[in-house]
């Protein structure tokens, strides 16, 4: 058998299909590592990546094309020592989780504003990249989530001019187009307050946080009117004096934790190294593999086709069971009859007048010497010899 036909495939095909299904093994593990986090990124969740009305990407892209420097923070620990931080919970963040994105948030040097939820929407089903309000948060749920940082009322009134009661150089708001949403509490200054006083951008003396009540000043519908634009860099550089524009996004609230499960370790640091080494590994075992194994043998049967492989299994049981000579006096009757027929000899003749009648054949080799020492071998050497020289009778008198 040919090593093509042994081989159903050939090289260049296995070696494409094993490549895709690595490729997509490791797109499978990549999406059960990172699916959800990309999802939520591409979700309508209000976030600076986010470019549905209710998002934040046009801020970042304002303070970038301003000079400005915006970066993203996942992780309390590795957030930038300068800049001012922002905080877009949304309906979904628990009290614990903007307690974690607090902890150790507001410094000296490090500003937090807090721009607060406040519709529920969804992308419209016509057309996803589209967003639809489909109504008003609660001002409880808000109001629970200003828990961690004070006790606070939340209110809507219909939209105003907005009154700035700070000395900061904050040009006017343009107020949104629907309901005003602002706070109103013990422990808040208002920096720019609504029409009947509550605040709209409110400070907590002593912490350095900020929070805007109203996310419609600044996301990117609010954005999209270009008093909204000024008014929002004066207020980022308001607010952050010895760094204004540097703008630092927290990605924990709308992305989540940031939590690592056990595929999103394996791919890293530091397991990183380990999965490299492991993949590289299997690679080189395939290849030793792939150049040490040939062609596919195929396994023979147990009892092969044609009348020398029938005869080559009758001796093999001969000699498991210790019985070959015994063939020895089968083979010379055999004989016999064959040659009794070959020339014609009476069926009366039987016994030692058929051995007479055939040792009277005139031929070089003695039938009767011939057979005597067939019938009388020990050995299955001396009844191989022995059959020899009765074959070559045999020959003669067929010749």
């Amino acid at each position: 058998m040919t090593q093509a036909s042994a081989n159903p495939f050939r090289t260049r095909t296995v070696l494409i299909l094993v490549a895709a299904g690595f490729i997509l093994a490791l797109g499978f593990l990549l999406v059960s590592a990172y699916g959800d986090r990309l999802d939520r990124q591409r979700g309508n969740i209000p976030s600076p990546a986010s470019r549905f009305a209710t998002g934040f990407y046009g801020l970042t892209k304002l303070v970038e094309l301003a000079g400005g420097k915006v970066s993203m923070s996942g992780d309390p620990a590795e957030r930038p020592e300068q800049g001012i931080l922002i905080l877009t919970p949304n309906a979904g963040t628990t009290q614990a989780e903007m307690e974690a994105a607090l902890e150790d948030a507001a410094g000296p040097n490090a500003p937090v504003l807090v721009i607060l939820p406040k519709w529920i929407a969804a992308p419209q089903r016509d057309q996803p990249r589209l967003e639809q309000r489909i109504g008003l948060l609660s001002v409880e749920r808000i109001a629970a989530l200003l828990a961690p940082l004070a006790e606070a009322t939340v209110e809507r009134e219909k939209p105003g001019a907005l009154i700035i009661r700070t000395s900061l150089p904050i040009p006017a708001f343009r107020p949104p187009e629907d309901a005003l949403q602002s706070l109103r509490g013990d422990k808040l200054y208002p920096l720019i307050a609504a029409p009947d006083g509550g605040a709209v951008l409110a400070e907590i003396p002593g912490k350095n946080i900020f929070i805007l009540a109203d996310p419609d000043l600044i996301n990117n519908h609010g954005l999209s009117h270009r008093a909204n634009a000024r008014a929002a860099l004066a207020m980022l550089a308001g607010l952050d004096p010895q760094a204004p524009g540097t703008v630092v996004f927290d990605t924990m609230l709308p992305y989540g934790s940031g939590g690592r499960n056990l595929l999103q370790l394996a791919f890293e640091p530091p397991f990183a190294g380990v999965s490299i080494a492991l993949l590289i590994a299997a690679l080189l075992a395939g290849i030793a593999t792939l150049v040490r194994f040939g062609p596919v043998r195929r396994e023979q049967r147990a009892v092969p086709f044609g009348k020398a492989a029938l005869i080559d299994n009758i001796v093999s049981l001969a000699r498991r069971a210790r019985r070959t000579r015994e063939g020895g006096s089968a083979y010379a009757d055999a004989i016999r009859d064959w040659a009794a027929r070959r020339l014609a000899l009476p069926r009366t003749l039987q016994g030692e007048a058929l051995d007479a009648q055939l040792d009277a054949v005139p031929t070089t080799t003695s039938y009767t010497a011939a057979t005597e020492r067939v019938r009388a071998a020990a050995t299955e050497t001396e009844l191989l010899h022995a059959a020899q020289a009765l074959d070559d009778w045999r020959k003669e008198v067929k010749a």
